[in-house]
């Protein structure tokens, strides 16, 4: 069980052994010095994000990353949807590519409805001026169109792994 972000290092280190992954992507610059600063013991896999690297270059690391870590805006109890809200498309890309989505959820940030869910877009829409990127996350995307047979993660990660955290988090 995880309920502070300091114990999240520890979880997706554990993880990352149990997948063998070798590369993570995190979502923000300040999530991402928070999770793995600098100075820091090195983890046994190597992590990208728009802080340590320029924007094109963490978009390619995007394509071949087995774990992405991101701060999601909203919870929802009633459906189990994952709201995010995004005004740089790699870092949309960080909850869609890789085979893994940790998504990381203040406490604080759980609504009980989508009602509840649709008075926060509305607001986040009204206020941005356009270029915001809305993505309502409800499970590993799956199909039965190739022989009858379920793929999971056909559009986006095929595990997801939501951690509610009992302090605010980083916003960029």
């Amino acid at each position: 069980m995880v309920s502070k972000l300091s114990e999240v290092r520890d979880y997706v280190g554990k993880l990352a052994e149990v997948v063998q992954a070798k590369r993570i992507a995190v979502s923000g610059h300040r999530l991402s010095s928070l999770l793995f600063p600098l100075g820091s013991p090195s983890p046994r896999f190597e992590v990208a994000s728009q802080a340590n690297m320029g924007r094109e270059d963490f978009f390619s690391m995007l394509k071949i990353v087995e774990i992405g870590i991101s701060v999601v805006d909203l919870a929802v109890a009633e459906t189990g949807t994952l709201v995010t809200t995004t005004w740089d498309e790699s870092e949309r890309l960080v909850t869609a590519l890789p085979k893994i989505h940790v998504a990381l959820v203040s406490r604080s940030r759980l609504v009980s409805s989508l009602r509840e869910a649709e008075a926060y877009v509305s607001e986040v829409l009204s206020q941005s001026g356009g270029g915001v990127t809305v993505s309502l996350i409800s499970a590993s995307s799956r199909t039965a169109d190739i022989g009858d047979m379920v793929i999971l993660g056909v559009h986006g990660p095929r595990d997801l792994h939501v951690l509610l955290i009992d302090e605010e988090l980083p916003g960029d």
